[in-house]
């Protein structure tokens, strides 16, 4: 986490505005919807987020004009109402049999909806002087991206729960529509992790940019059809997430999943000031059963002040391939079969551990990785799922092994262990996992993942078409920024522009692996500093 001086902003606020549903206020009755069982897991998690950045559609286009984007966002916001709703945490008392703490709720249709917040901003900077265009990106194989410093972009802003505590009036989404000096635009979104995860974020974000089109092009606004139905999720937890106790049998099938289980508040001591507070039992806790207490966070791993820095590495289709079928020919010695993200996983693992100097040691490192549930349950959660249904699996190994250069390792192990890791989320085990989530006393208390020298969290964002949302300018975006909190240990797995014309169809769909692939990642700055010599040493 970088605590470096914050430079001079790059934009000026010149408005801000709440917009509600247009039907809002036709209605006398307010509805408040508990979120799923995961949705509750996620909600100190960093903001789910993300950038797009357009060139300069032309002087006669009006593609990109502010105004019809904050017309077209509001029409598209009316058919997500409850995102304009009331984040708020759910009344607890200790008294009442079977209610639990640390349980957020969404209240919509109320007078007191507090919307979602519209920020319109300037910047007399170029984007060419920000982030030069993907074939220049993609030339060198790498780019540093701390060069386009994101978090100078964006005006402040503080959503829902933005510290676990305040949420009263405050906005569970923000979009901020910056216009550069060159003419072109940035449309940007925060979303409060817990009401939506990437994919829910790109559903919202194509929806808007269909519904900007139509009214561009004056033709019949697009029939949206988001779901919003946290129940559903709720309802595949086996025998039940409302029962008063857990089930001894599924706690034990949910504990054996690789799963981390680090507790906040076993983690007081030697933890930074900036997340003491995080480590502190609730008052209205204190005295009772917590249950099993979990591990304390190794924070003698993490230095959360240490400089990061932000580099993205750019991979062929015939560089993937390759690092493919080297991964499978080391894992197939075990009969593994892995996937194409397994292999490119475990390559980029083993560069991180190499780069941190870890080749000999012979202790655990991990890998935390983000897997989507939607379509790991039976039935399958629709594809339109409103939500954050998401957990982490972790990947745990012998740094020398992952770091091996061995032929017969390589990136083999790594990504053996990785399927079989992810491999283990069936629907029988992630009904046993809601179960035991939905007993939790606290689903905030346990954090599935951790950061540092000997951690890692992936996030993919494959297949969701990131450069493909067109605000009507007819041209993809210039960059697309998959906003990532910048401390060490964070991967992320992209498209790295847009798509060939033409790639997929109906019968043989566009797969991620066929176009560059982009991995961004933030790691320790001295320790990025040597994975990238070695990632241009080994491609010399």
């Amino acid at each position: 986490m970088s605590v470096s001086p914050r430079p001079a902003a790059l934009t000026e606020e010149i408005g801000r505005t709440r917009l509600l549903p247009e039907q809002h206020g036709q209605s006398t009755s307010a509805q408040t919807v508990p979120l799923s069982i995961l949705d509750n897991t996620v909600v100190r998690f960093a903001l789910t987020s993300a950038v797009w950045y357009y060139d300069n559609p032309g002087e006669d286009s009006g593609a990109l004009s502010a105004k019809l984007l904050a017309s077209s966002l509001r029409k598209t916001v009316s058919v997500y109402p409850q995102w304009a709703g009331q984040l708020q945490w759910m009344p607890y008392d200790g008294s009442r049999s079977g209610q639990r703490h640390g349980r957020v709720c969404i209240t919509y249709g109320s007078p007191t909806d507090p919307g979602v917040e519209l920020i319109f901003a300037r910047s007399p900077r170029s984007l060419a002087s920000l982030v030069p265009d993907v074939t220049t990106r993609m030339d060198d194989g790498s780019w540093c991206a701390d060069d386009l410093p994101s978090a100078q972009l964006f005006c402040s802003t503080k959503l829902a729960l933005h510290n676990s505590s305040e949420y009263a009036g405050r906005p569970c989404i923000s979009v901020q529509l910056t216009t550069f000096g060159c003419g072109g635009v940035s449309i940007a979104l925060r979303l409060v992790h817990c009401i939506a995860d990437a994919i829910a974020m790109f559903q919202f974000v194509q929806d808007w940019a269909a519904t900007h089109r139509a009214l561009l092009q004056h033709r019949p606004l697009p029939m949206l059809t988001p779901v919003f139905d946290p129940a559903l999720l709720d309802g595949a937890a086996t025998i039940g997430a409302n029962s008063d106790t857990a089930d001894p049998e599924l706690l034990k099938i949910s504990r054996a999943l690789p799963m981390a289980r680090f507790n906040w508040w076993a983690s007081a001591p030697g933890c930074p000031e900036p997340m003491l507070s995080a480590t502190a039992v609730p008052p209205e806790l204190e005295g009772m059963d917590l249950g099993p207490p979990g591990d304390p966070m190794p924070w003698a791993e993490w230095d959360v002040f240490a400089p990061v820095s932000h580099y993205l590495l750019y991979f062929t289709p015939q560089e993937i391939e390759r690092i493919w079928e080297d991964a499978s020919l080391a894992a197939g010695l075990e009969g593994a079969r892995i996937s194409r993200l397994d292999a490119l996983l475990a390559y980029i693992w083993r560069l991180v551990i190499r780069a941190r100097g870890m080749e000999h040691d012979p202790e655990l490192v991990h890998m935390f990785v983000t897997i989507g549930v939607r379509t790991r349950l039976t039935p399958p959660l629709p594809d339109a799922f409103l939500g954050s249904p998401i957990t982490l699996a972790r990947v745990s190994l012998p740094a020398e092994q992952v770091a091996s250069s061995e032929p017969s390792m390589d990136s083999g192990v790594g990504a053996r262990a990785i399927r079989s890791a992810v491999s283990s989320f069936s629907p029988a085990a992630l009904g046993a996992y809601l179960h035991d989530a939905a007993h939790e006393v606290n689903p905030q208390r346990f954090w599935r993942a951790f950061l540092g020298r000997r951690h890692s969290i992936v996030t993919s964002w494959q297949n969701l078409d990131a450069y493909g949302v067109d605000f009507g300018s007819g041209a993809p975006p210039r960059y697309v920024d998959a906003v990532m909190p910048s401390m060490d240990g964070c991967i992320h797995v992209m498209e790295a522009g847009p798509s060939p014309a033409g790639r997929g169809d109906i019968e043989t769909p566009a797969r991620w692996y066929d176009s560059p692939v982009c991995v961004s990642l933030h790691l320790a700055a001295e320790v990025m500093a040597k994975l990238v010599r070695d990632v241009k040493l080994a491609s010399s």
